[in-house]
């Protein structure tokens, strides 16, 4: 989801529809010290790219976290498939590859996140077709979806910063249109809202529509969802606490009423969101390794 988001960042600033904002995206994923060190309101594209995608120094780079995940698939082999091992190393020698840092900087980078994005989708279509419905895939999918339900969250913050706040003035729905591109949401959108085309549509969209995958309501439901399965691995009274704060979480979000017009109020209330997340996922874990 993320090269997503820096690929329809990159093309927007191309196309001149949205100003630079490549400060507001390095602020989330970029590295902190290396940040603070520039005190540059203004990044260029290939440099904000080079930080975000291959930078060593960065540990969030897509580079960085390809190689975490093989290093973990590693000490683990003997649990996955062998398919999903190779398309883990094919990753990472891709994401390794020397002439990308070129590509990046003096070529075109959406030759380079193009290729992330379509090994991403393999990636995760050898996990669906080759790895046992056991206690393994589906903690996997716990923790997937609350990633990704996360990562909704942090996107939509980062347009709202993105526009100042103001969901009211109509020009910057353009700014919400790449939000749908980057979350792979504008064709059920349009076919959602039948062309009302306005920021809170397109926020309660990502927020709450139940059959959009990338929308936060979608993604805590396979939580729910897959956490259930995972009833034999846990005792009774570690289950049933795991339950209640899941259930919990998803009957407060299901029932709140955000205020899709004011974005300074959303933007609170996405941030207490993300917290309340975070609180549940540590949570989880504890109670899992502890228990299981």
């Amino acid at each position: 989801m993320e090269t997503t988001l820096l690929l329809t960042n990159y093309v927007a600033i191309q196309d001149n529809a949205i100003d630079n904002n490549w400060k507001l995206i390095l602020d989330q994923y970029g590295e902190k010290t290396f940040m603070a060190s520039r005190h540059n309101h203004f990044w260029k594209s290939s440099e904000a790219l080079l930080h975000l995608i291959t930078d060593k120094e960065n540990a969030n780079s897509i580079g960085n976290n390809i190689i975490y995940a093989r290093e973990n698939a590693r000490s683990i082999q003997d649990n996955i498939t062998k398919e999903l091992w190779q398309t883990l190393n094919n990753f990472y020698h891709i994401v390794k590859n020397e002439r990308n840092e070129q590509k990046i900087r003096y070529e075109d980078p959406v030759d380079v996140m193009d290729v992330i994005i379509h090994q991403c989708y393999l990636y995760y279509g050898t996990i669906d077709i080759t790895i046992a419905r056991g206690e393994g895939y589906h903690f996997m999918n716990v923790g997937k979806h609350l990633e990704r339900a996360t990562q909704t969250i942090q996107i939509v913050c980062i347009k709202l910063k993105e526009i100042n706040f103001d969901l009211t003035d109509d020009a910057n729905i353009l700014s919400f249109r790449y939000l749908l591109y980057a979350l792979s949401g504008y064709e059920l959108f349009g076919k959602t809202y039948k062309g009302e085309i306005n920021c809170s549509n397109i926020i309660h969209h990502v927020l709450f529509n139940p059959i959009f995958t990338h929308s936060v309501i979608y993604s805590l439901d396979r939580v729910r969802d897959n956490f259930s399965d995972l009833k034999e691995a846990l005792t009774p009274g570690a289950f049933s606490e795991v339950e209640f704060e899941i259930g919990k979480l998803i009957s407060n979000f299901t029932y709140s009423e955000p205020d899709l017009s004011d974005g300074n109020r959303l933007f609170i209330y996405l941030e207490d969101l993300k917290n309340q997340i975070n609180h549940f996922s540590t949570r989880f874990s504890k109670i899992y390794f502890g228990q299981s």
